[in-house]
């Protein structure tokens, strides 16, 4: 039997490096339900051969703007312009000439949310964002929206 690590993933894939990644993290905010029914719709077009996004929902607009503040998405997207992965969190700060404590809240925070990994690298961490692209997925539906459209 494959031995796990804590996180789930079995040991060979125990660097985040080595996980199979989609090239597209899609952020959503959308209930329960739906993201039920995405994830299904998801394991069926994978098992078809189609690539899906890695998806990370939340359940409503404020708590989306709660964890993507502007500094975080600067964050992300100086994680993107380095292929992904930085030096270290020490690193990264001086990229965005922040101070280390509020980068290492922010990269703790975006990693326990599923936003990106962090790599055990001896006594430091470093951040890893595998994908080339990320896309915001918000719909806003008026109260008397429908589903789907009427039939003409």
């Amino acid at each position: 039997m494959t031995e796990r690590s804590n996180d789930g993933w079995p040991d060979k894939y125990r660097d985040p490096r080595d996980r199979p990644h989609p090239s597209v993290l899609r952020v959503t905010v959308e209930s329960f339900e739906e993201m039920r029914e995405d994830t299904f719709d998801a394991v069926e077009a994978v098992g078809d051969g189609e690539e899906q996004p890695a998806v990370v929902s939340f359940r409503t607009v404020g708590e989306l703007r709660k964890i993507l503040t502007d500094r975080r998405i600067e964050l992300l997207r100086a994680l993107m312009a380095t292929e992904g992965a930085a030096e270290s969190i020490s690193a990264l700060a001086e990229t965005l000439d922040r101070d280390y404590r509020t980068v290492h809240d922010d990269v703790s925070l975006l990693s326990d949310y599923g936003l990106l990994f962090l790599i055990e690298d001896g006594q430091s961490k470093r951040p890893f964002l595998p994908y080339e692209r990320i896309r915001l997925d918000v719909e806003f539906v008026g109260r008397g929206a429908r589903e789907e459209p009427t039939p003409a």
